[in-house]
């Protein structure tokens, strides 16, 4: 029923002027590419983002951008680039992004370095093309295009790009920073950030057309320790009837194997009902009235995991260790990880007494490692419509629904003040490049740079002509 409708939640989860190593067969390089190729050079890695930072809020600042550096620190550099000071106080459209990356891993399997930039058959290589460095440049360069109409005419509102750091793990040194300490400076009506992408051959009775998913809300991330101390005899000949191993997996056993409850919440119910809107058919009919016919979609969303993860609070073991000792030893100690994704509407209380249930053993001790933000889910408003509207005049006929993301990232930060926040990367991506995210060979095309930018440029003039009652016949460059 769902079908690769899936794909669509694959993408949720990214030293001064140098030379760019042209594209093959292609003798003109646009600037947005140079620029993207430049960034990707300074291997801005979570925790070693001031260089990147600096370099990116001084090629902002050359074009025209008032730039302030809100902090500058090694592992927390993070800026603003704006059409008017943030001083003036006006409303302001923000465009979010990071500047980390991932580490890159093991360089043997790359076709170019992965902090090469290199430009190579139509696409810009390395870690950060995709998540999250050109994104960045879309924004600047679409913002660039109208820094003249903002210095020729008051507008009622402000747009500025915000570069943070630390999106990687978690947003403390980056988004957490920006909303505890510089929230009234920036004073945002909107924010803009990272979230998924246009993907093809995901509807059913129109393959070929194009769907965009905006996120409006995120799951929500808990982090959980699960420790079990016993003491045993400590051979390994000779085995207790209990120690902490084997109750241990026992335990774990018993949880991956509960039964994960179906929960349509108001944010699954919408995406859904807007999916089946563009469908049509009868495959759209279901997906507009689940209720109805909930014991046929059910079963076709359990198939695809992605979906299912949607619609469950999900529980990941990430790690089960012991002390070091020889093999012969019992361990008196153990120790799980659990990566648990929570739907917005998930009490925490009770979603750990039903693992501690679920365990099954009094004994294991749970700490909570880590508490992602809660946010409530953005409601679509005009602002939705005004990115919806951006996506189809360059992206013509496509789909545009709004989603719930599996995964989080900074949005929750700007949600949780009830700050309107919606996330996209605004480009078509096949699945083949979406795979190459946090992967092997990440890397981005140049025309879906240049579509990004013109989204982006649609978006701050939608916004001109009818968000705020601008007339249009501002003199804009380059459109």
């Amino acid at each position: 029923m769902v079908g690769r409708f899936a794909i669509l939640f694959l993408f949720f989860f990214f030293c001064g002027p140098c030379k760019v190593i042209p594209a093959e067969g292609n003798d003109s390089v646009p600037y947005s590419a140079e620029l993207l190729s430049r960034y990707i050079r300074h291997a801005s890695v979570t925790g070693h983002e001031r260089m990147a930072g600096l370099f990116f809020s001084t090629v902002a600042r050359q074009m025209g951008f008032h730039v302030e550096i809100l902090t500058d620190e090694p592992a927390s550099f993070n800026f603003t680039a704006s059409l008017y000071p943030l001083s003036s106080g006006k409303p302001n459209i923000v465009l979010l992004n990071h500047i980390d990356v991932v580490p890159a891993g093991g360089n043997g399997d790359y076709t170019y370095p992965p902090f090469s930039g290199t430009i190579s058959g139509g696409k810009i290589w390395g870690r950060g093309a995709i998540d999250n460095k050109g994104m960045a440049v879309m924004q600047l360069m679409a913002m660039k295009d109208y820094l003249d109409a903002a210095s020729a005419t008051d507008l009622p509102f402000n747009v500025t790009m915000l570069s943070v750091s630390g999106e990687e793990t978690g947003g403390h040194t980056g988004a957490m920073i920006i909303v505890e300490n510089f929230i009234d400076l920036i004073n945002p009506v909107v924010v803009y950030g990272e979230g998924g992408s246009g993907v093809p051959d995901v509807l059913k009775r129109e393959p070929d057309r194009k769907l965009f998913g905006i996120s409006t809300a995120f799951k929500r991330s808990l982090w959980i320790e699960l420790k079990l101390t016993m003491t045993t005899s400590g051979h390994g000949s000779v085995p207790p009837s209990s120690y902490v191993v084997q109750d241990k997996i026992q335990a774990l056993n018993r949880l991956a194997e509960r039964n994960r409850r179906i929960i349509f919440s108001e944010s699954t119910r919408n995406m859904f009902y807007e999916l089946g809107r563009v469908e049509g058919g009868l495959r759209g009919l279901a997906l507009r009235n689940l209720r109805l016919f909930r014991p046929f979609v059910v079963p076709a969303m359990k198939r695809e995991e992605v979906v299912y993860a949607l619609i469950t609070n999900t529980i990941t073991i990430t790690a089960i260790n012991t002390p070091e000792g020889p093999p012969n030893q019992i361990p008196q100690e153990i120790r799980a990880i659990l990566d648990c994704r929570l739907l917005p509407e998930t009490d925490v209380d009770e979603f750990l007494d039903k693992i501690r249930r679920s365990l099954g053993n009094s004994k294991v001790e749970m700490t909570v490692i880590r508490e992602g933000i809660h946010a409530p889910p953005t409601r679509v408003d005009e602002y939705y419509e005004y990115m919806k509207e951006a996506l189809l005049r360059v992206y013509p006929g496509s789909g545009v629904i709004p989603v719930l993301a599996p995964a989080s990232n900074d949005n929750n930060y700007f949600r949780a003040l009830g700050i309107p926040t919606y996330g996209i990367l605004p480009i078509l991506l096949p699945l083949h490049l979406l795979e190459t995210i946090h992967n092997v060979d990440e890397r981005l095309p140049v025309e879906a740079l240049e579509e990004g930018t013109g989204v982006y440029r649609e978006l701050i003039g939608v916004l001109i002509e009818s968000g705020y009652g601008i007339s249009d016949d501002l003199n804009l460059t380059d459109q």
